[in-house]
């Protein structure tokens, strides 16, 4: 009985190993590899959102600068008043606020264009019946520990993570 107790361990364990290493981001991951994890692991139709309050998690896809600015909005959200919206108001990796329940999630990553080092396009549908999609562009930057994000654009808003961060922090 002990034996088939053990075997039933090391399999449960080795299962789970599998499913943090496939959506881990290892130091020689490319950039594209970097932005299908963070989409991997952030899938908030499935109740899997990225924890954009932990300083360990953040710093797997993201730069120190941009995790920092992460970081001091999860504290503006923490201090504000009952009943008062402060912070980020949408989702920040998706660029949205809305999103179908049970989307049907497509990711196209190409190089922006045009072409600049670490830059790229996400584009992917927020709402499964609708023709057209979604596109934010991603600016990533290499680091010693690996490629990561330093700022998402969004197109359709004129606006970047960044600068929408760094205005609710001067608030």
């Amino acid at each position: 009985m002990k034996d088939t107790n053990m075997v039933m361990l090391k399999a449960v364990v080795l299962a789970l190993l599998t499913v943090v290493a496939s959506s881990a981001v290892a130091a020689e991951d490319g950039p594209e590899e970097v932005i299908r994890a963070l989409y991997k692991a952030h899938r908030p139709w499935e109740h899997k959102g990225l924890n954009l309050r932990s300083a360990a998690i953040l710093s797997k896809y993201f730069s120190p600068e941009l995790t920092k600015l992460f970081l001091k909005n999860a504290q503006v959200e923490r201090d504000c008043p009952k009943g008062d919206l402060c912070g980020l108001d949408f989702d920040p990796i998706l660029g949205s606020q809305d999103f179908d329940d049970h989307l049907d999630f497509k990711l196209h990553i190409t190089e922006a264009t045009p072409p600049q080092t670490g830059r790229f396009e996400a584009r992917f549908k927020l709402f499964n019946e609708e023709k057209a999609e979604k596109t934010v562009v991603l600016q990533l930057v290499q680091l010693k520990n690996g490629w990561r994000i330093d700022d998402i654009i969004y197109p359709d808003d004129n606006a970047s993570l960044r600068a929408v961060l760094t205005a609710i922090l001067e608030e």
